[in-house]
């Protein structure tokens, strides 16, 4: 097993329309993000803490999906389809990944409804640390009118030596 240390994580965002790439250096030893990169722009310090929530934490999906993780990963709506042990670039974890509990499932919460048609989320917690990565997500569907279809992945993971 690794052990704790500072995580080199590039990820990117695909939609019908664009393609984003980040990148972010995170140190486990004290659970903090040293920087963010993305669209030619770094942040650092509580920037790049703000930037990782926003990408990659539980509530981050506030930023794509204006609704907190619960609801994806509420069993009315998801099915908890296991945890198995995944690899990005030189590391691996435990993830666990939902899926959708039928075609075309339809949510309505906090004043958002979507019907989903594609879904799939992968949580997990590198070793050493005890932030929470979403190493996958895939959207699609119709959200109160708006049609999306998103993608987000991690493409690589190292442990600095």
């Amino acid at each position: 097993m690794l052990q704790p240390g500072i995580y080199n994580v590039t990820a990117s965002t695909f939609t019908t329309n664009q393609t984003i790439s980040f990148s972010f250096v995170v140190d486990s030893n004290n659970d903090s993000v040293i920087s963010a990169s993305y669209s030619g722009y770094t942040f650092t310090g509580t920037e790049a803490t703000s930037e990782f929530d926003a990408l990659m934490g539980l509530f981050g999906l506030q930023a794509y999906y204006s609704s907190e993780i619960g609801i994806f990963t509420d069993s009315a709506y998801f099915t908890n389809e296991g945890t198995s042990t995944m690899t990005f670039g030189t590391v691996s974890f435990p993830v666990t990944t939902y899926g959708l509990n039928s075609a075309n499932e339809v949510v309505n919460y906090c004043g958002v409804s979507a019907t989903i048609t594609a879904y799939t989320l992968e949580v997990g917690t590198p070793p050493g640390t005890s932030l929470l990565f979403i190493p996958y997500i895939h959207f699609a569907g119709t959200s109160n009118g708006t049609t999306e279809d998103i993608t987000f992945q991690i493409t690589s993971m190292t442990l600095r030596s």
